[in-house]
């Protein structure tokens, strides 16, 4: 089964899902920018409930359709230090924050000066830290798939309710749904593998 995705910032654990029981991943590289998407922006778990991680980026003209990769994260603002904030803020307290923690810290040492390659960066660490290995290739033109648009959209509930793990400050708030993967490493870390496994039969084709 191939899946088709477009690049997001840290992918969203539904789409995780759906990647781990995919053969093949083709992400989406010729698609328009569109507000309100994962493309910008993740769901982390914080004391006060689901909290947004925004990137800035270079506003272009209005009125026009933009390419996705052709937008610029903008780095005169202070984001990388707001957003590591608030993830350790988050997670400290989990299981597994601190045995990543390096590697976060890594990864943001060196950001992109595109947004597509930014997000590509953090799927790919992802993927690794996770230890989930796929055949990732990108397309050669916009394939307009249902499902990809649908995943890539962060302004509706998820696509599929996942089974619940364990998360920081779930007795306070419950069971939050459709959070970045990051939810998932610091709080599962290895075993992550295993639940992915377990969703399979959630997934509709």
């Amino acid at each position: 089964m191939e899946l088709i995705l477009h690049p997001s910032y840290f992918i969203d654990v539904v789409s995780l899902v759906h990647l781990y029981h995919c053969n093949q991943l083709m992400l989406e590289t010729h698609d328009n920018y569109v507000k309100q998407t994962y493309r910008n922006r993740c769901y982390i778990a914080t004391a006060n409930g689901k909290l947004a991680l925004n990137i800035p980026i270079v506003h272009q003209k209005s009125g026009h359709s933009v390419p996705y990769k052709s937008i610029e994260i903008n780095q005169t603002d202070d984001w990388v230090t707001q957003h590591l904030k608030s993830i350790k803020s988050a997670y400290n307290s989990s299981p597994f924050y601190e045995y990543y923690e390096a590697d976060l810290h890594d990864l943001f040492s060196d950001i992109p000066k595109l947004l597509i390659d930014w997000n590509i960066k953090t799927l790919k660490w992802t993927l690794h830290l996770l230890h989930i290995t796929k055949s990732i290739i990108s397309s050669e033109e916009y394939l307009d798939d249902i499902r990809a648009r649908q995943l890539i959209t962060a302004k509706q509930n998820p696509i599929l309710s996942t089974h619940s793990y364990i998360q920081v400050f779930q007795e306070k708030h419950g069971f939050l749904n459709g959070l970045s993967a990051l939810d998932l490493l610091f709080n599962l870390g290895p075993s992550a593998g295993v639940y992915l496994k377990e969703q399979q039969y959630l997934i509709k084709e």
